[in-house]
């Protein structure tokens, strides 16, 4: 696999094709042909810690047919896309949902990216700060072999799962410093379907944009997505009898409101359906109100004489609405914490142990949504109405194995992140039989070399001195708890 093929994949993240027909099962490799099938493709990140965006636009990028060919577009310079690469850590997500010309098998794929940013965090500074690094990429113009071949089929939606991986990427001076000369490392890998899913996204999250029930009869409804996570998507995502809405007002498909925020856990289905498993619906968000969401990752907190959070700052990520005239991306906003802001623990499937999430236990490199109105005087600072907690990942070394069950996946363990926020302290990680434990057979298999990427949402346990325990793992405050989506132990 070609070390360019990093970027090429970056071309993937095409404005969303949706809604094809019916699947061809054949495996066999098909000629080219003028009939139109679609490609999903699914975006995934190895990070590197303290790099908090990666981003890149592709100006074009093309599919190369078996055996040769003219190769088909799926991006041109007249649609440029531009994609941040750190945003995928150890998720997946939809990055294109995209029609494919002809129909039958391609080994390859033609890409030309431009423009790199890169931002880090650089946590010596008091209170932390991100920085911006000039890049240096070792080429702009990439093919990158797809093994084995990805089949196109007429009328239906195969997948692609991309997988950049960062931590590979970047150059890394001998102080551990990010350099800024990028040498692409990534691979390109089919799907395999199972049933009539061929892939997930596992970060997908936007605006609500329309409301429908005019769907086909297994399904319930659908609503129109914005995507706000910088691909520009506007994607058609459905809704059955099986999907959990959580949400402090929104509890089924008939609640749903326009212009909310979700978060959304979904499927691709073999003929090209966006299916939501979980939407998590957070806050309404207007212009016109003034109410906005920001989201990001919580860099520095200021607490009472009781441990309360009384305000944070905020590494933004993403704004709706766009405000970044005003609050720049990876910029750092001051956010005030009162006693009318509400909190939320939504993803019940993720918080098995059922952690309140609170001024208390809000703290250093969690994910958070924030939702209020940003205030006019400077230093500009937002209060909060609403504060959610999301999943995110956490990127260090196994240290010690607390407790392992009899299916070798319930229990815990501790590991100690890279990342700078953390100090160099343990924190402490619950898994359950539900957890996925990736590139490792389980909790007993875990060793000390390999580093670590865990999923899951954060919680900060600040009870100096008191004993908590869950899942038969005991732990003592101040400490953080990870409980787990997923491990995934990366190769050495």
């Amino acid at each position: 696999m070609s070390k360019r093929g990093i970027l090429s994949a970056l071309t993937l993240i095409l404005p969303a094709a949706l809604m094809v027909g019916c699947n061809d099962k054949s495996t066999s490799v098909p000629p080219v042909r003028s009939t139109p099938g679609s490609v999903a493709i699914f975006g995934t990140d190895t990070p590197l810690c303290d790099v908090e965006s990666f981003v890149v636009t592709i100006t074009s990028a093309s599919l190369v047919p078996q055996g040769g060919g003219t190769p088909v577009p799926l991006i041109t310079s007249t649609a440029p896309t531009t994609v941040d690469f750190a945003r995928l850590a150890d998720f997946t997500n939809i990055l294109s949902l995209a029609n494919v010309t002809r129909a039958g098998a391609y080994t390859g794929l033609q890409v030309t990216v431009t423009s790199p940013q890169l931002v880090v965090l650089n946590t010596s500074l008091n209170p932390p700060a991100p920085v911006v690094v000039p890049v240096t990429l070792t080429a702009t113009t990439f093919t990158i072999t797809i093994n084995p071949a990805l089949i196109i089929s007429s009328g239906a939606t195969s997948g692609l799962i991309l997988d950049l991986n960062l931590l590979q990427s970047l150059e890394v001076n001998a102080k551990g410093q990010v350099t800024g000369t990028v040498d692409p490392q990534i691979s390109l890998t089919p799907t395999t379907p199972s049933g009539t899913t061929v892939g997930e996204a596992t970060a997908l999250y936007g605006v609500v944009q329309s409301l429908s029930t005019a769907v086909p009869s297994d399904f319930t409804g659908s609503f129109g997505l914005a995507v706000t996570d910088g691909t520009g998507q506007a994607l058609t995502v459905l809704v059955n009898s099986s999907t959990v809405f959580e949400g402090d007002s929104v509890t089924a498909f008939s609640s749903l409101k326009t212009n909310t925020f979700v978060e959304v856990d979904a499927t691709v289905s073999t003929s090209g359906q966006i299916i939501a498993q979980t939407v998590d619906a957070e806050e309404q968000v207007s212009a016109i109100s003034q109410n906005s969401a920001f989201l990001g990752k919580v860099i520095n907190v200021t607490r009472d004489v009781s441990g309360n959070a009384t305000s944070f700052t905020l590494l933004v990520d993403d704004e709706v609405p766009d405000s970044s005239g005003t609050v720049p991306l990876h910029s750092g906003l001051t956010v005030k914490l009162t006693a009318n802001t509400n909190y939320f623990t939504n993803w019940q499937y993720l918080n098995r142990q059922a952690f309140t999430f609170g001024p208390q236990t809000l703290g250093l490199a969690q994910k958070v949504a924030v939702f209020g109105v940003l205030g006019s005087a400077l230093p500009l600072t937002l209060t909060a109405n609403q504060v959610f907690l999301r999943p995110l990942n956490v990127v260090g070394n196994f240290t010690a194995l607390k407790v392992a069950g009899s299916d070798g996946m319930t229990g815990g363990f501790t590991m100690t992140p890279c990342g700078g926020l953390f100090g160099g302290n343990a924190i402490t990680v619950l898994t359950s039989s539900n957890s996925v434990f990736t590139g490792v057979s389980g909790l007993t298999a875990l060793t000390a070399a390999p580093t670590l990427d865990t999923t899951g949402l954060l919680i900060y346990d600040q009870k100096t001195g008191q004993s908590q325990s869950a899942t038969g793992v005991i732990w003592t405050g101040p400490t953080w708890i990870m409980q787990a989506k997923g491990v995934h132990q990366l190769p050495n």
